[in-house]
Protein backbone atom coordinates (compact mmCIF):
# COMPACT_ATOMS: atom_id res chain seq x y z
CA UNK A 1 0.00 0.00 0.00
CA UNK A 2 1.33 3.02 -1.41
CA UNK A 3 1.57 6.31 1.24
CA UNK A 4 2.27 8.99 -1.61
CA UNK A 5 2.89 9.81 -5.00
CA UNK A 6 5.18 11.65 -6.52
CA UNK A 7 3.86 12.97 -10.19
CA UNK A 8 5.89 14.19 -12.89
CA UNK A 9 4.68 14.95 -16.58
CA UNK A 10 6.29 15.31 -19.77
CA UNK A 11 4.71 15.56 -23.41
CA UNK A 12 5.83 15.90 -27.04
CA UNK A 13 9.35 14.51 -25.59
CA UNK A 14 10.02 17.86 -24.63
CA UNK A 15 12.39 16.30 -21.48
CA UNK A 16 14.77 13.28 -20.80
CA UNK A 17 12.63 10.78 -19.16
CA UNK A 18 14.89 10.76 -15.72
CA UNK A 19 14.85 7.64 -13.49
CA UNK A 20 14.62 7.93 -9.75
CA UNK A 21 17.88 7.53 -8.77
CA UNK A 22 16.62 5.88 -5.01
CA UNK A 23 13.15 4.91 -4.20
CA UNK A 24 11.10 4.37 -1.60
CA UNK A 25 8.77 1.65 -1.68
CA UNK A 26 6.01 3.10 0.16
CA UNK A 27 5.90 5.83 -3.00
CA UNK A 28 4.12 5.49 -6.09
CA UNK A 29 5.61 7.35 -9.30
CA UNK A 30 3.92 8.22 -12.05
CA UNK A 31 4.69 9.73 -15.13
CA UNK A 32 2.39 10.78 -17.74
CA UNK A 33 2.89 11.34 -21.21
CA UNK A 34 1.95 11.26 -24.47
CA UNK A 35 4.67 8.76 -25.59
CA UNK A 36 3.36 5.16 -25.93
CA UNK A 37 7.26 4.04 -26.24
CA UNK A 38 8.10 5.31 -23.06
CA UNK A 39 9.27 2.72 -20.47
CA UNK A 40 10.77 2.62 -16.71
CA UNK A 41 11.33 0.26 -14.00
CA UNK A 42 10.38 3.04 -11.35
CA UNK A 43 7.58 5.32 -12.66
CA UNK A 44 4.17 3.52 -13.65
CA UNK A 45 3.99 5.39 -17.37
CA UNK A 46 0.43 6.69 -18.38
CA UNK A 47 -0.23 7.18 -21.35
CA UNK A 48 -2.50 10.10 -21.73
CA UNK A 49 -4.84 9.56 -24.63
CA UNK A 50 -7.44 11.59 -23.83
CA UNK A 51 -5.19 14.27 -24.26
CA UNK A 52 -3.55 14.18 -27.53
CA UNK A 53 -6.11 16.51 -29.28
CA UNK A 54 -5.16 18.91 -27.00
CA UNK A 55 -2.56 21.53 -27.51
CA UNK A 56 0.54 20.90 -25.81
CA UNK A 57 0.56 23.32 -22.94
CA UNK A 58 -3.00 22.45 -22.07
CA UNK A 59 -1.94 18.86 -22.00
CA UNK A 60 0.66 19.84 -18.77
CA UNK A 61 -1.74 22.10 -17.07
CA UNK A 62 -4.36 19.32 -17.07
CA UNK A 63 -2.40 16.90 -15.38
CA UNK A 64 -1.01 19.81 -13.03
CA UNK A 65 -4.21 20.24 -12.07
CA UNK A 66 -6.08 17.02 -11.93
CA UNK A 67 -3.26 15.22 -10.03
CA UNK A 68 -5.31 12.72 -8.78
CA UNK A 69 -6.69 11.62 -11.85
CA UNK A 70 -3.27 9.69 -12.04
CA UNK A 71 -2.24 8.90 -8.45
CA UNK A 72 -3.83 6.18 -6.25
CA UNK A 73 -2.92 7.98 -2.87
CA UNK A 74 -4.09 10.93 -0.84
CA UNK A 75 -1.29 12.84 -1.10
CA UNK A 76 0.49 13.82 -4.40
CA UNK A 77 4.34 15.57 -4.36
CA UNK A 78 4.24 16.40 -7.81
CA UNK A 79 7.66 17.72 -9.56
CA UNK A 80 8.21 19.46 -12.80
CA UNK A 81 9.98 17.21 -15.81
CA UNK A 82 13.06 18.85 -15.84
CA UNK A 83 14.36 17.35 -12.23
CA UNK A 84 16.11 14.12 -11.18
CA UNK A 85 15.08 12.46 -8.21
CA UNK A 86 18.72 11.50 -6.38
CA UNK A 87 17.30 10.22 -3.16
CA UNK A 88 14.17 9.02 -1.67
CA UNK A 89 11.61 11.82 -0.99
CA UNK A 90 10.11 10.18 2.08
CA UNK A 91 11.63 12.66 4.49
CA UNK A 92 9.87 15.68 2.58
CA UNK A 93 6.59 13.93 2.74
CA UNK A 94 6.93 12.66 6.85
CA UNK A 95 7.89 16.43 7.57
CA UNK A 96 4.47 17.36 5.41
CA UNK A 97 2.54 14.88 7.50
CA UNK A 98 3.86 15.82 10.56
CA UNK A 99 1.66 18.74 11.30
CA UNK A 100 -1.16 18.08 9.20
CA UNK A 101 -0.36 20.83 6.80
CA UNK A 102 -3.37 21.55 3.45
CA UNK A 103 -0.54 22.44 0.88
CA UNK A 104 2.66 22.43 0.18
CA UNK A 105 4.30 25.48 -1.51
CA UNK A 106 7.36 26.42 -3.12
CA UNK A 107 7.80 30.03 -2.47
CA UNK A 108 9.16 32.30 -5.92
CA UNK A 109 12.88 32.91 -4.77
CA UNK A 110 12.79 36.88 -6.36
CA UNK A 111 9.46 37.99 -7.03
CA UNK A 112 6.48 37.90 -4.54
CA UNK A 113 4.58 40.83 -6.49
CA UNK A 114 2.71 39.18 -9.57
CA UNK A 115 3.01 42.33 -12.15
CA UNK A 116 6.41 42.53 -11.83
CA UNK A 117 6.19 38.17 -12.64
CA UNK A 118 4.88 39.42 -16.21
CA UNK A 119 7.29 42.22 -16.14
CA UNK A 120 10.26 39.45 -15.70
CA UNK A 121 8.61 37.42 -18.48
CA UNK A 122 7.87 40.09 -21.36
CA UNK A 123 12.00 41.50 -20.55
CA UNK A 124 13.08 37.94 -20.10
CA UNK A 125 11.27 35.43 -22.56
CA UNK A 126 9.37 37.88 -24.98
CA UNK A 127 5.73 37.61 -23.44
CA UNK A 128 3.02 38.92 -25.08
CA UNK A 129 2.57 42.16 -22.88
CA UNK A 130 -1.24 42.15 -24.18
CA UNK A 131 -1.79 38.37 -22.81
CA UNK A 132 -0.09 39.86 -19.43
CA UNK A 133 -2.41 42.89 -19.64
CA UNK A 134 -5.65 41.07 -20.02
CA UNK A 135 -4.43 38.81 -16.87
CA UNK A 136 -3.66 41.81 -14.77
CA UNK A 137 -6.96 43.41 -15.83
CA UNK A 138 -8.99 40.05 -14.88
CA UNK A 139 -7.34 40.21 -11.26
CA UNK A 140 -7.75 43.91 -10.98
CA UNK A 141 -11.38 43.58 -12.38
CA UNK A 142 -11.84 40.96 -9.49
CA UNK A 143 -10.87 43.41 -6.84
CA UNK A 144 -6.86 42.19 -5.94
CA UNK A 145 -4.78 44.40 -4.75
CA UNK A 146 -1.24 43.93 -6.44
CA UNK A 147 0.37 44.82 -2.92
CA UNK A 148 -0.15 41.31 -1.56
CA UNK A 149 3.08 39.88 -1.19
CA UNK A 150 3.04 36.20 -2.11
CA UNK A 151 4.22 33.90 -5.38
CA UNK A 152 4.12 30.29 -5.62
CA UNK A 153 6.13 28.58 -8.33
CA UNK A 154 4.76 25.40 -9.67
CA UNK A 155 7.87 23.30 -10.27
CA UNK A 156 7.41 21.17 -7.12
CA UNK A 157 3.62 21.11 -5.00
CA UNK A 158 2.53 19.10 -2.50
CA UNK A 159 -1.30 18.59 -2.58
CA UNK A 160 -3.69 16.53 -0.29
CA UNK A 161 -6.69 15.08 -2.05
CA UNK A 162 -9.20 17.61 -0.29
CA UNK A 163 -12.47 19.31 -2.03
CA UNK A 164 -10.93 22.25 -0.87
CA UNK A 165 -7.65 21.86 -2.95
CA UNK A 166 -9.36 20.34 -5.58
CA UNK A 167 -11.52 23.84 -6.19
CA UNK A 168 -8.16 25.35 -6.10
CA UNK A 169 -7.17 23.53 -9.06
CA UNK A 170 -10.80 23.92 -11.16
CA UNK A 171 -10.68 27.34 -10.54
CA UNK A 172 -7.17 28.18 -11.41
CA UNK A 173 -7.59 25.63 -14.64
CA UNK A 174 -10.96 27.82 -16.07
CA UNK A 175 -8.79 30.90 -15.33
CA UNK A 176 -6.13 29.70 -17.43
CA UNK A 177 -8.92 28.18 -20.20
CA UNK A 178 -10.80 31.90 -19.92
CA UNK A 179 -7.59 33.93 -20.59
CA UNK A 180 -6.68 32.37 -23.85
CA UNK A 181 -9.49 32.13 -26.42
CA UNK A 182 -6.96 29.49 -28.55
CA UNK A 183 -6.37 27.08 -25.92
CA UNK A 184 -5.12 28.05 -22.57
CA UNK A 185 -2.71 30.45 -21.34
CA UNK A 186 0.77 29.64 -20.84
CA UNK A 187 1.67 31.68 -17.93
CA UNK A 188 0.22 29.89 -14.49
CA UNK A 189 2.18 30.93 -11.90
CA UNK A 190 0.56 34.59 -11.26
CA UNK A 191 -3.11 32.95 -11.89
CA UNK A 192 -2.07 30.06 -9.30
CA UNK A 193 -0.51 32.81 -6.89
CA UNK A 194 -3.48 34.72 -7.05
CA UNK A 195 -6.59 32.27 -6.72
CA UNK A 196 -4.39 31.19 -3.50
CA UNK A 197 -3.91 34.56 -1.88
CA UNK A 198 -7.31 36.20 -2.72
CA UNK A 199 -9.98 33.05 -2.32
CA UNK A 200 -7.70 30.70 0.14
CA UNK A 201 -5.02 32.68 2.24
CA UNK A 202 -6.50 30.58 5.56
CA UNK A 203 -4.96 27.39 4.05
CA UNK A 204 -2.26 26.11 6.63
CA UNK A 205 0.81 25.62 4.04
CA UNK A 206 3.97 24.07 4.13
CA UNK A 207 6.49 26.65 2.81
CA UNK A 208 8.78 25.19 0.77
CA UNK A 209 12.86 26.95 -0.10
CA UNK A 210 13.69 26.42 -4.22
CA UNK A 211 16.76 24.81 -2.33
CA UNK A 212 14.39 21.40 -1.86
CA UNK A 213 14.60 21.02 -6.04
CA UNK A 214 18.09 21.77 -5.69
CA UNK A 215 19.54 19.97 -3.40
CA UNK A 216 21.03 16.07 -2.82
CA UNK A 217 17.70 15.03 -3.16
CA UNK A 218 16.64 16.72 -6.57
CA UNK A 219 18.65 18.04 -9.74
CA UNK A 220 16.99 20.77 -11.03
CA UNK A 221 18.44 20.26 -14.44
CA UNK A 222 18.79 22.26 -17.77
CA UNK A 223 16.36 21.58 -20.64
CA UNK A 224 16.52 18.35 -22.23
CA UNK A 225 20.25 17.21 -20.49
CA UNK A 226 21.46 16.17 -17.20
CA UNK A 227 23.26 19.91 -16.11
CA UNK A 228 22.52 20.94 -12.82
CA UNK A 229 20.92 24.82 -12.66
CA UNK A 230 23.08 26.39 -10.65
CA UNK A 231 21.43 27.49 -7.11
CA UNK A 232 22.10 30.93 -5.59
CA UNK A 233 21.30 30.58 -1.94
CA UNK A 234 20.89 34.50 -1.90
CA UNK A 235 17.96 34.55 -3.50
CA UNK A 236 16.39 32.17 -1.45
CA UNK A 237 15.55 33.92 1.82
CA UNK A 238 12.75 33.88 4.01
CA UNK A 239 9.98 34.82 1.79
CA UNK A 240 6.24 35.88 1.62
CA UNK A 241 3.48 33.64 1.87
CA UNK A 242 -0.01 35.03 2.37
CA UNK A 243 1.08 38.52 2.69
CA UNK A 244 3.53 37.42 5.72
CA UNK A 245 6.98 36.78 5.88
CA UNK A 246 7.61 33.14 6.96
CA UNK A 247 10.49 30.57 7.62
CA UNK A 248 10.98 28.37 4.48
CA UNK A 249 11.54 24.62 4.89
CA UNK A 250 14.84 23.42 3.38
CA UNK A 251 14.90 19.84 3.16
Amino acid sequence: MYKYSILMYNFNNYELMREPKEVDPECEYVYVTDNPDLKSNVWKVVVATDLMDKPIYERCAYVRYNQFKYCTTDICISIDGSMQINKSLRKLYDEFMKDNYDIGLSIHPERHNLVEEYGAWIYTRGYDRMKAQKAINMMSALGYDFNYKGQYQLGMKICKNTKRNQEINDLTFQLLKALDKDGIERLDQPIYSFVLNYYHNDLKAFPMSQQVFQSEYITWCFHNTNNPIPYNKYNDEDKYMFNQLVKLYRI
